[in-house]
């Protein structure tokens, strides 16, 4: 058994909805990046998730 609670993918994974709790909770997970740099990240780049994790990458490397 493992320690981490399931989280449930999106209906679309191809977007990132800041809206949805359940939502938020699987991309912060899956991205291994906080609440705050994720919506950072959507409004920098839109909600499309390739965007997104380019963006994240991005940041990570500075």
């Amino acid at each position: 058994m493992t320690d981490t609670p399931f989280v449930a993918a999106p209906a679309d994974l191809t977007k990132v909805n800041v809206c949805l709790r359940s939502d938020m909770r699987y991309w912060t997970r899956v991205l291994g990046v906080s609440e705050l740099s994720l919506r950072k990240a959507v409004l920098t780049v839109g909600d499309s998730s390739w965007d997104v994790r380019a963006e994240l990458r991005r940041k990570r490397r500075k």
